[in-house]
């Protein structure tokens, strides 16, 4: 088993503010019970781990279930965020009840954002992250243009 084997998959949680949200501490429960790790980010730091990483692609949840993460969003995130998805090295998956916080039309370009629709169990929403995350694994494995053809080895 190699290093990369090792080490558990991360996923980044975008905070808001200084503190940590009570969603944080309940997804990182359902998370660490599967095997990942999440790990609460600031937009700084999410720009910093973008540039200097090694990471190929990162996966960012962002949640927000109340006024207060709503005002703060639009105010510290929203204005960034077709920014940072332009790189193609980040998958934005936001959680959110304010449907006006979908932004799948003027985003779709970029296919790396994803709108999570709340009310939605917190088991659920971490099943779908992983599933997404496994999915995502799989495809950079894969080359895109399917199997070499090759000559079997008795054909002349």
């Amino acid at each position: 088993m190699n290093d990369t084997e090792k080490t558990p998959p991360f996923i980044f949680y975008l905070t808001l503010d200084e503190s940590l949200p009570k969603a944080f501490h309940t997804y990182d429960r359902h998370f660490r019970r599967i095997g990942y790790v999440l790990v609460p980010v600031r937009l700084d730091q999410l720009q910093m781990l973008m540039s200097t990483s090694s990471q190929e692609h990162m996966i960012v949840l962002c949640s927000i279930s109340d006024s207060k993460e709503y005002k703060l969003y639009n105010e510290r995130i929203r204005g960034y965020l077709k920014y940072i998805l332009k790189s193609k090295r980040i998958t934005f998956l936001q959680a959110s009840s304010f449907s006006k916080l979908n932004d799948q039309k003027s985003l779709a370009l970029f296919r790396n954002y994803f709108f999570l629709k709340y009310p939605m169990n917190a088991h659920e929403l971490v099943q779908k992250v992983a599933q997404y995350y496994t999915t995502k694994k799989e495809q950079k494995t894969v080359w895109p243009g399917g199997r070499r053809a090759t000559l079997e080895s008795g054909a002349a």
